[in-house]
């Protein structure tokens, strides 16, 4: 059995914030506004949602021979690949119109807001933990 290392339970902080944000948001976007709203926020949401779950994928199997660097050119295309991917699905959403642009941006913004939240708590907690010795 392996053990978890802090970044995974950071990493699994970040997955729960951002599910938990999403649906938080996609239930008032559907109360507040439209149906249509909110399925624009969730697409975006799923959308960024499996653009970094992706990332992720790419980053551990990249790095998962311990003493073996990968190669750079490797990763580099990969990452620009899984960019281009999700640039063409963001992209082909908005031009079939498939979900209104503003509540889609915001769904698209749910990773962003989980990371941002994830990192100050974990720099407030920091400092506490400083302040303590």
């Amino acid at each position: 059995m392996s053990e978890i290392t802090e970044s995974e339970k950071l990493l699994r902080r970040i997955e729960i914030l951002s599910a938990l944000i999403l649906s938080i948001v996609t239930l008032a976007a559907g109360v507040g506004f439209s149906l249509r709203a909110a399925a624009g926020v969730l697409q975006g949401g799923a959308i960024a949602i499996l653009s970094f779950q992706i990332l992720k994928w790419q980053l551990r199997r990249a790095f998962q021979r311990p003493g073996k660097i990968p190669r750079k050119a490797g990763l580099f295309a990969a990452y620009y690949i899984r960019y281009l991917a999700a640039l063409f699905v963001v992209f082909t959403v908005l031009y079939y119109g498939w979900a209104d642009p503003v509540p889609f941006l915001v769904g698209l913004s749910v990773m962003v807001l989980s990371i941002s939240l994830v990192g100050g708590f974990e720099f407030i907690s920091m400092v506490a933990r400083k302040g303590d010795r």
